[in-house]
């Protein structure tokens, strides 16, 4: 029973499996597909590697003892399942080949009959006997290949005398026919014709008329083909030698064809009682008496209004969200008297510079225009790494460069100033450009003289080469080398932040004195830098000369230092130092962002040369002064080196930012007005007020700089992370920016207007440096740098108004505190707060004297104004007819109601 279920199972099988289509492989007549495990094709010895695939083509098997291994194993033998096929095979071994395809749904193909396996063998050996003759003739070109190759190797080559032969052309006649074909053999003599006119029509005037085109119309040649005529002509191969020519013509002005055109239109029509009315109330007008006015029906206009009034309600508080339609630069900048298009609402970027190996993929960290050449800009570059990459780098050999770009050369700059430490911060002399001051990262100053190598450009301009090919040799300039540097152990211990030139009316001696008119000239010479580590330095780039003596008035050198030999290196000190500690005198400012040179305001006659402004890392406004009175006067005033005293430079502190700040600079218009920026903030000060007068709203993302515009008194430009300028305009508004500029993709690093000499009042130009390391410099438009009319007036009124605000706001704070400490020193100790039947005494009016009855009187105001507002407000629910569905959620009417 058992065998015969397994001979039925097979059938089974092909009973369900899915119909055959055309294009699937048929199986041929005594053949069974049928599956061998990996393990089993290594026992029946078909295997050849350890791949599935690595297996013998065919191989013959016994077929009883297959048999055999079936009735002893069962299922376990791989032949179980084809057991049927193998007793009908009629010889001795059957055949099991191997389909790695898998055509017929497995790799094992059993051939158990006669034909099947006569067949594949015959196949077999015809494939066997083709690769054999293929793999013959590969080897015979081989051979072949190999033997011409090695009779080339050993070739002999006769040397026999070269023998002349007569030369014979195989193409003669075909060329002699060529050329009979292209000459022109005539057939016949040429005739000769002679075309002429009368010699007495030659000569006579001619009158010319004008012709209208309506009257005779306009005379068209069209060219026609004459079907009738033909020319064959024979190619020719002709020279033809180029001759002026001669040639006459004639021009006609260009005629509009006239065409009729009609255009109609009709009046708006009324309804006929309006137009009734109207024809009445016109015919009466001109008349004695006057117009009758139509009775309007209040029941219609109360119906359209009710209809309509959800719709207009939606619309206007739609139109209140958001316009849509607003133009960004529409009020920004623009007035009656303005030139200029509005839509000039964008920065027009005029140059872009990068240069492949001095700056890309660096950080542009400062920016300073040239103060007397025009198109002239300088950078700084800075690597952008972050402090933990900066240490892992500390102590290695660098170098870094300030690169100067002039507008007339966009490919490459026109001088680098090499540097063996990055400068964040540097600065043109304003009085001798030439020079050019910068902090180190080491906290070192130094300095680069300009001078050599302006004159190495100049020089090579005026002597330019070319070469033999018309081309201009371009030589690059190599790199300005530092004129001086300081001496580090006298320097800042941390990154110089800031840097500013001083005043030629403000140069000191080594105690921070002002000098006297007679040693002043109209250059500066000094400059004061700022660093983490609470240190205010001055230095004196004529450091050679004082410390030779020669400047008596700054500083007198000691004996020992006029005994110098000559040759050696004078190390470049700083002339004044200052240190800023806070005024509770515990820990020093990390400064980061300085201000000098500010200006006196009207009515105070306070000598501010000496004054700075400064920011430290963490977020306070410092005022400051180098000339600032001694802390103990009476100690030391006979020591000129004041070992004893103590100045207190810090004159003012006050909280401005959470963070550092990222920008320091003073309005151009309003000498007490300061703009700080912070990461997230910015904010407007007065000198003199303890609180900023405007600070603005929290922006979307960091905020990397800040400057005043230099024409506009009340513009704001806001630099940001994500490569974009906010415009604050507070001629238009103070709680947002009035317009959002895009610049770069990149963060801004830094940002700067060109102002002095250079400038022009036809366009302000504006360089902005962003994180890839490219100067992009932006034309302002005009909308954005034209003041608007009496905008100075407008804006100092602006900041009076909020000086105000911030005065009354303060003293009402001082106000309530005061109320506040008098009423709980007039309350009993015992007493805590009024009880509630406080309120009961109260309404009754009669009770409290002296401190008591006051708070009692205030108490009894306070809640008649409350019941005056419920009952205003039950009285209002009651006109509109809302009911308690209307009401918001927690609304009580059924107090109203009480209290009514």
């Amino acid at each position: 029973m058992s065998e015969e279920k397994k001979a039925d199972e097979p059938m089974a099988e092909d009973a369900e499996s899915p119909p055959k289509t055309d294009d699937a492989p048929v199986l041929p007549p005594g053949v069974k597909p049928f599956f061998v495990s990996d393990s089993h094709a290594q026992k029946l010895g078909m295997k050849t590697g350890e791949g599935i695939v690595d297996l013998l083509p065919s191989k013959f098997f016994n077929k009883e003892e297959q048999i055999a291994q079936v009735v002893e194993l069962g299922f376990m033998c791989p032949f179980d399942p084809v057991m049927k096929e193998m007793k009908e095979c009629p010889l001795e071994e059957f055949l099991v080949v191997t389909d790695t395809d898998s055509k017929f749904g497995e790799m094992f193909l059993l051939y158990y009959s006669g034909d099947a396996i006569s067949s594949f063998t015959e196949a077999a050996r015809i494939e066997e006997e083709k690769r054999l003759a293929e793999e013959k003739r590969l080897a015979d070109i081989a051979a072949a290949k190999a033997a011409a190759e090695e009779a080339r190797r050993n070739a002999v080559y006769v040397d026999e005398p070269i023998k002349s032969k007569l030369y014979v052309s195989e193409t003669m006649e075909s060329t002699v026919e060529e050329v009979k074909e292209l000459n022109i053999n005539h057939e016949r003599p040429l005739l000769s014709l002679s075309i002429g006119r009368n010699l007495s029509s030659c000569g006579q005037k001619l009158q010319l008329g004008d012709r209208d085109h309506d009257q005779t119309g306009i005379v068209e040649w069209q060219k026609t083909r004459f079907p009738e005529f033909d020319m064959n002509r024979m190619e020719r191969d002709i020279g033809i030698q180029a001759a002026p020519e001669v040639g006459e013509g004639s021009t006609q002005t260009k005629w509009n064809r006239p065409v009729n055109m009609a255009t109609q239109y009709t009046a708006i029509g009324t309804s006929t009682s309006t137009s009734t009315s109207t024809s009445t109330s016109t015919s009466t007008g001109t008349g004695s008496g006057p117009a009758e006015v139509p009775e309007v029906d209040m029941d219609s206009l109360a119906g359209m209004l009710g209809k309509t009034l959800g719709s207009v309600e939606a619309a206007l508080q739609q139109n209140e969200t958001v316009n849509i339609f607003t133009d960004a630069m529409a009020m920004v900048g623009d007035d009656d008297g303005a030139i200029g298009s509005k839509m000039e609402n964008q920065l027009k970027e005029l140059r872009n510079f990068t240069d492949l190996d001095f700056s890309k993929g660096k950080a542009l960290s400062c920016i300073d225009w040239h103060p007397t050449k025009k198109g002239v800009v300088a950078v700084s570059v800075c690597k952008t790494m972050s402090f933990d990459e900066r240490v892992e780098v500390s102590g290695q050999v660098d170098v870094a460069y300030v690169i100067i770009w002039e507008f007339a050369e966009w490919i490459k700059p026109q001088l680098a100033l090499q540097s063996p430490q990055e400068c964040f911060s540097f600065k043109y002399n304003p009085t001798m450009p030439n020079i050019v001051v910068g902090g180190c990262y080491s906290g070192q100053a130094i300095m680069w003289d300009l001078n050599e190598a302006m004159a190495d450009i100049e020089k090579k301009k005026l002597e330019k080469k070319i070469d033999k090919n018309g081309e201009d040799e371009e030589e690059q300039q190599p790199p300005v080398l530092p004129t001086a540097m300081s001496y580090i152990d006298v320097s800042h211990k941390r990154m110089v932040a800031d840097i500013t030139w001083l005043q030629p009316d403000c140069q000191i001696n080594h105690k921070g004195q002002i000098l006297a008119p007679e040693h002043l000239d109209d250059k500066t010479y000094q400059f004061m830098t700022i660093a983490g580590d609470g240190q205010a330095l001055v230095w004196d780039i004529r450091y050679n000369a004082i410390f030779k003596g020669e400047y008596p008035h700054i500083y007198k050198p000691k004996s020992s230092s006029k005994t110098e030999k000559e040759g050696t290196k004078i190390p470049w000190l700083p002339l004044f130092r200052m240190n800023v500690k806070r005024l509770e005198g515990v820990g020093e400012l990390s400064l980061c962002r300085l201000l000098s040179n500010l200006k006196s305001i009207e009515g105070d006659d306070t000598d501010k040369r000496s004054h700075i402004l400064a920011t430290s890392e963490e977020g306070d406004l410092v005022y400051a002064d180098w000339r600032a009175k001694r802390k103990f006067a009476g100690k030391g005033d006979d020591d000129d080196d004041g070992a004893n005293d103590v100045p207190e430079f810090v004159q003012w502190m006050a909280k401005d930012h959470n963070r550092p700040c990222v920008s320091l600079q003073q309005s151009p218009f309003f000498e007490d007005m300061i703009l700080t920026v912070s990461d997230w903030t910015f904010n407007i000060w007065k000198l003199g007020h303890p609180k900023p007068v405007f600070s603005s709203p929290d922006a979307s993302t960091y905020l990397t700089g800040g400057r005043w515009s230099p024409t506009r008194p009340g513009m704001v430009l806001i630099s940001k992370e994500d490569g974009c300028v906010d415009v604050w305009d507070f001629t238009d508004s103070s709680y947002k920016p009035s317009a959002t500029l895009m610049t770069t993709p990149s963060r801004i690093t830094s940002m700067e207007f060109l102002t002095g000499k250079t400038a022009t009042a036809k366009q302000q130009l504006l360089a902005i440096g962003d994180v890839v390391g490219s100067l992009h410099v932006f034309g302002v438009p005009r909308n954005l740098w034209k003041p608007v009319s009496n905008e100075r007036n407008i804006i100092h009124n602006f900041f009076n108004r909020e000086i105000k605000r911030m005065d009354f706001a303060e003293k009402r704070q001082l106000a309530r505190e005061e109320e506040y400490s008098k009423k709980a020193a007039e309350e009993p100790e015992d007493d805590a707060p009024p009880p509630p039947q406080a309120k009961g005494v109260v309404e009754g009016g009669g009770e409290g004297e002296g401190g008591e009855g006051e708070g009692d009187g205030d108490d009894a105001d306070i809640i008649a104004e409350e019941e005056t507002y419920k009952n205003l407000e039950a009285k209002f629910i009651e006109q509109l007819g809302l009911t308690a569905e209307d009401l918001p959620e927690g609304f009580d009417l059924s107090k109203l109601g009480q209290e009514d």
